[in-house]
């Protein structure tokens, strides 16, 4: 692969082309000179002073220094900005020959700031891809792909710029053999061969093709890519394009071998070695010389050897004589300490003048800063004073606040343990009066004494049911309460409705008799519901009971379940009934301890994951209705 500081002078060339009239490899010298004759002291003069530098940059680096030292100096007397921005850009060209990246990035950065305050598109994108090869050439690959990705996007936006071709080529350089960057590498290319297809058998042409071959070179037989390669660069050689030639011959020496092909590197290194001395390139022809030299040593070729040997002496006395040759003067510290002389005339009038002034506004600049003074310990003792206002009020609000959340919670408490209290005296009251003064009246019957056995019997028989009542209500209340209590944990059952329900009609048979009500049971066989037996049964013997206080002389009592979307829904309607819808509507029952046993039966309800609800479907039929989940709902859960 070529050296990265030989890349950076061969790429530098077509970088600079678009700042000049003409190409500089084929500008001629001597043109160059009758024109620098015929336009003295002006912007073309200055133009072509560099132009002269950028021409002697691969040559003669004496007459580079000269021509940009000259070009300088006149452009900024002339305050010529284009020409100053291209006087710097050779000094960095300068530089980069001498192997100095440091100073070569310092002369790209001022050409940079020079182009940006211009606008100048064009030479900001050749500043940029300078600023990349000079960075990447120093070893800072971070700063060096920083660039190269400003440089490719403004040069995407205006293909025509000329180092656009040349930001592509590099970046084709750098990165054809990552696998990561594949298609990174497609667009380059398509983007070169699109450009190099308006100039054909230029530079750019060459190198598309060139880095199409090396891509392929995995896909097609490698002694039809090498051929390929060698036809490429005697074309080149033949259209005056030697260093696309040398490209080429390092792309079969270095890139070819390492990815694993048999190459006649001593054989293309001797071609690289005679094209090198032909067009001067020192750098190609050390980069082979060791490898030629320790190839032909053990043959003792002392034609060869002599060639190679010349060809270093010859190198090490130009090394040599260019280290010495450096300017004795640096002229752009000169420059620009001339000019920082004069502003510091300038500024020393400006400071008399402001010594004057003063003297004059010293006085009112101390009471001025009294009085800042004074009117900051005011802003601090305002300050201290609202803070400690502020948060004494936020501590009294604190305080209140936690005050008031105590109050609340005690009289929630309080609240909830008035309700559980006037329910739980409803629930005796109610379900407790019934079956306790049937059982004072037959104890009554039983004092008085009498002969009629069937009477007798049918006071027991009472008696018995009443008590049965009694233990059933009181396991219910005894089960309220549990209910109430914050550990209660609901496990539902399968409750068999159909089961269930004659056997509270059985327990208040006598009260519908006495009312001359008829029961009408419409509920399907086998309508399972998710539920805790015990709860169920107390809400249906409070619900009935409820229908059969409410409905009138000789009325109807319906009782339907209907299963719908994994619940049950079950009616209990009573027809007529004995209050108005109104009252039913807001559940304003004759007694409040009636009011209360609904409230009880619909905690048990929320309990178990149902609802209680009243409904009035017709003016004179009054209905309770409760939702709870069907038997399937249980198995999902279950399954869950």
């Amino acid at each position: 692969m070529i050296p990265q500081g030989l890349k950076y002078l061969l790429y530098s060339i077509a970088v600079f082309s678009s700042w000049q009239t003409t190409h500089a490899q084929n500008e001629n010298f001597r043109q160059l000179h009758e024109k620098l004759h015929r336009v003295k002291d002006s912007s073309e003069y200055v133009k072509t002073l560099n132009s002269l530098s950028f021409f002697h940059h691969r040559n003669n680096l004496d007459s580079c220094f000269w021509y940009a030292t000259k070009a300088l100096e006149i452009s900024q007397r002339l305050r010529d900005e284009k020409g100053t921005s291209y006087a710097y850009t050779n000094f960095a060209l300068f530089y980069t020959r001498k192997r100095n990246a440091r100073l070569a990035i310092v002369y790209n950065y001022k050409a940079l700031q020079i182009d940006k305050a211009l606008s100048d598109s064009g030479n900001i994108s050749i500043d940029l891809s300078n600023l990349a090869l000079a960075y990447r050439a120093e070893g800072n690959l971070g700063k060096a792909q920083e660039y190269e990705q400003q440089s490719l996007l403004l040069g995407s936006r205006y293909p025509e710029l000329g180092d656009y071709k040349v930001d592509l080529i590099n970046y084709l350089e750098y990165y054809w053999k990552d696998p990561a960057k594949s298609d990174s590498v497609k667009w380059a290319l398509k983007e070169l061969r699109g450009i190099a297809a308006k100039h054909p058998y230029t530079m750019e042409w060459y190198e598309a093709r060139l880095f199409e071959s090396m891509i392929q070179i995995k896909t097609k037989p490698f002694a039809q890519t090498e051929k390929r390669i060698n036809e490429l660069a005697e074309e080149a050689y033949e259209k005056g394009l030697p260093d696309e030639s040398l490209t080429a011959y390092f792309h079969l020496k270095g890139d070819i071998m390492h990815l694993g092909y048999k190459v006649d590197t001593i054989g293309y290194a001797e071609k690289i070695f005679h094209l090198a001395k032909e067009i001067g390139d020192n750098e190609s022809i050390m980069d082979v010389i060791p490898g030629l030299y320790a190839h032909y040593l053990p043959e003792k070729d002392w034609k060869k050897l002599a060639l190679y040997d010349a060809s270093i002496r010859q190198l090490a006395t130009f090394e040599q004589s260019e280290a010495g040759k450096l300017p004795a003067v640096d002229y752009i510290s000169y420059f620009l300490k001339e000019q920082q002389m004069q502003e510091l005339q300038i500024t020393n009038q400006l400071q008399q003048q402001a010594i004057m002034q003063s003297d004059l506004q010293r006085t009112s600049h101390r009471w001025l800063l009294i009085f800042l003074l004074s009117l900051l310990v005011l802003l601090l003792i305002f300050t201290a004073i609202y803070c400690l206002s502020y948060y004494a009020s936020r501590r009294y609000a604190i305080a209140l606040a936690t005050l008031n959340a105590g109050i609340t919670e005690k009289n929630t408490r309080l609240q909830a343990g008035d309700d559980f209290k006037n329910r739980l005296l409803s629930l005796i009251a109610q379900d407790f009066r019934a079956p306790i003064k049937d059982i004072i009246e037959t104890a009554a019957l039983w004092q008085r004494g009498t002969h009629d056995r069937k009477a007798l019997l049918d006071s027991i028989v009472r008696v018995e049911q009443d008590s049965r009542v009694t233990l059933d209500n009181f396991d219910g209340i005894l089960r309220w309460i549990k209910s109430q209590f914050s550990d209660f944990v609901f496990h539902p059952v399968a409750c068999d409705i159909t089961e269930m329900l004659p056997k509270v009609i059985d327990s208040m048979q006598a009260d519908a008799d006495n009312k001359g009500l008829s029961i009408d049971i419409r509920i399907p066989s086998a309508t399972v519901v998710a539920a805790d037996p015990d709860m169920l049964q107390f809400v249906h013997r409070t619900l009935l009971r409820q229908i059969i206080a409410l409905t009138g002389h000789g009325g109807t009592i319906r009782i339907k379940a209907e299963p719908h979307d994994g619940e049950t829904i079950v009616w209990m309607e009573g027809h007529p009934i004995a209050v108005t819808p109104a009252l039913l509507g807001l559940l304003d029952l004759p007694q409040p301890e009636d009011k209360l046993m609904l409230v009880t039966g619909g905690d048990f309800m929320t309990k178990m994951g149902g609802s209680l609800q009243v409904e009035a479907a017709a003016p004179d039929t009054f209905g309770l209705v409760y939702i709870l989940p069907s038997q399937d709902f249980l198995h999902a859960a279950h399954v869950l």
